[in-house]
């Protein structure tokens, strides 16, 4: 189980680091030991469960949105093995990677567009194709901006952010430190709403919560993920703007 362990991200989302890896790090140590279970297997499987989430979701009835939840937190889960198999066993490849890359954001616009579409198609509520259209654009802004700002401020070999806050302002920063300092003894990056918490909680948590007490939460739950992303975005983005300057 160390092996698989050692394949884990150094830093991840809390949602992978507490809902996902401790029953996909089990799964993985079974997976390995079947060759064909390819890392572009496990790619295509996640898609494919997502194909399935997203006609569930279309369909739109409470039934289907629970099982479209469930369906789709499997596809990310799946999503989760490929990347450790890779590392495990050696196996990965630059097209493997690509194909992750692809399939995954393919599969969060179906899965979105399917989601809003079966509910205005259930009510005729314009209101759900314009909230999938937001939706669409957090996320994939939230995926691209995340990943993006992370490469750049590896590159700058700047002060850990929390010290350069900590310098800036006092006391406040230093409990934004210790905080920092006991998410990433967890595995927990800093940013605590990203593109991954977002997905989940309009894929996963809206439409369970939708299904007990109607199409209408898909609308609160979305908007309530949603300004936290944007908020959780804005501080990575002075962060980096601190990296910035202290690397000029």
């Amino acid at each position: 189980m160390d092996q698989v362990r050692a394949t884990y991200k150094p830093r991840d989302s809390w949602w992978t680091v507490l809902l996902v890896d401790p029953v996909v790090g089990h799964l993985v140590r079974v997976a390995a030991r079947y060759p064909w279970l390819t890392p572009n297997l496990l790619t295509a499987v996640a898609f494919g469960l997502g194909l399935a989430a997203a006609a569930a979701f279309l369909a739109g009835g409470a039934g289907w949105l629970v099982a479209g939840a469930l369906l789709y937190h499997a596809a990310f889960m799946v999503d989760c093995m490929d990347g450790k198999i890779a590392r495990l066993l050696g196996t990965g490849s630059v097209f493997g990677g690509w194909l992750d890359f692809l399939l995954d954001r393919v599969r969060v616009v179906l899965c979105v567009v399917a989601l809003f579409a079966g509910q205005y198609l259930r009510t005729g509520e314009g209101i759900f194709p314009f909230v999938a259209i937001g939706v669409v654009f957090l996320a994939l802004f939230g995926y691209v901006n995340g990943a993006e700002t992370d490469k750049a401020r590896a590159k700058l070999a700047a002060p850990d952010n929390a010290a350069l806050l900590d310098s800036a302002a006092g006391s406040a920063a230093g409990l934004v430190s210790r905080v920092q300092a006991a998410l990433h003894r967890r595995r927990i990056r800093m940013n605590l709403v990203s593109g991954v918490e977002f997905e989940q909680a309009v894929l996963v948590i809206a439409p369970l919560v939708a299904a007990l007490t109607g199409p209408y939460a898909l609308v609160w739950v979305t908007a309530v993920a949603a300004a936290l992303l944007v908020m959780f975005e804005a501080a990575l983005m002075v962060r980096f703007w601190l990296a910035t300057r202290a690397a000029a």
